[in-house]
């Protein structure tokens, strides 16, 4: 029986990257099997749909994609943390700049009761745990680091808000930590067609509630990802004026070419709070000179624009409207 379940994985799923079973997984169980044969239609169909090259994505990130959709249709899903692409472009093992991030975590008045919980690494997806500190991935120890101080420069609170919008969702890595810091409001992202299958499979591993369309959010807590930009302008009209919205984008929207800035960045002028992360250059663009500037057309909004000194070469950009803060 044991070796049926196995020669049917392997023929559904194929093997890991680098062509050898990771030998710490058992056979996928019956709904294992079903989350990942909706992960494989899901990302299908989101893909068809946008139609073939992504408009205003790179050369690279077409590789990126390439590559994923060969894994996603070859390899074991319940390990995609560990697939070489999701290394690359989603999660941050062990870099250096990660114990400092979490020693400045531990050194929260908060951090026993609030931000270790928090912290807590799930195993879906099976990741790579930090070495030095195991209860935790480098990943995810990095979100809660960019959160901690964008809460410390606007003296906001994330689980106060009601609306997130995450540009680059990642694999929902973030959306998941905002759920582990109390937050039950509204969360978008917006990404490439598979990445956004890839951030339901996983919120759905967790237990995380995720809509299925615009007509099933609403006013819940659900997660919506989203890869339609029509289907983003319908989400963001309804947020215009409230004062409870946090546009997020750590290192996203500085990679992206101008013509996808000028049409995402207009969408979020309205929101109230602001957490961008970005490095100084990319080719052919200055990103410390367009986020100068771009921060002082929002005149209402007061702004912290500071060096990441443990990162050369990246930068946060902190906001929070004066207008209508965040209670």
């Amino acid at each position: 029986m044991l070796q049926t379940l196995k020669e049917t994985w392997h023929r559904v799923c194929g093997t890991p990257s680098g062509g050898r079973v990771a030998p710490a997984l058992p056979p996928p169980t019956a709904a294992e099997l079903a989350a990942i044969d909706a992960l494989r239609r899901r990302a299908d169909a989101l893909a068809r749909a946008q139609g073939g090259e992504r408009a205003g994505s790179h050369a690279l990130w077409q590789a990126h994609l390439q590559r994923f959709r060969e894994l996603l249709q070859t390899a074991d899903p319940r390990e995609f943390l560990r697939w070489d692409v999701v290394r690359r472009t989603m999660f941050g093992g062990s870099q250096s700049y990660v114990q400092p991030e979490l020693d400045a975590l531990r050194g929260l008045e908060d951090w026993e009761t609030r931000w270790r919980p928090a912290i807590r690494e799930s195993a879906v997806g099976r990741p790579k745990r930090y070495g030095a500190y195991p209860e935790s991935s480098g990943n995810l120890i990095h979100h809660a680091y960019h959160l901690a101080r964008f809460e410390a420069a606007t003296r906001r609170r994330v689980d106060a808000l009601q609306r997130v919008f995450e540009f680059g969702g990642g694999y929902g890595s973030m959306c998941r930590l905002f759920r582990q810091l109390g937050f039950r409001g509204q969360y978008v992202c917006y990404d490439f067609p598979e990445f956004a299958a890839l951030q339901e499979f996983f919120l759905r591993s967790l237990d995380i509630p995720v809509a299925a369309d615009l007509a099933a959010t609403g006013s819940t807590g659900a997660a919506l990802c989203l890869s339609d930009l029509p289907a983003l302008r319908t989400v963001l009209a309804d947020w215009r004026g409230r004062p409870d919205t946090l546009f997020l984008a750590t290192w996203s929207i500085s990679e992206t070419p101008l013509e996808t800035r000028n049409v995402i960045l207009p969408l979020v002028s309205a929101c109230a709070c602001y957490l961008i992360a970005y490095q100084h250059e990319i080719p052919a663009l200055n990103n410390r000179e367009f986020f100068t500037r771009w921060a002082a057309e929002q005149a209402d909004v007061a702004w912290q624009h500071t060096d990441i000194e443990h990162l050369p070469g990246s930068a946060y950009l902190f906001g929070a409207r004066r207008s209508r803060p965040v209670p």
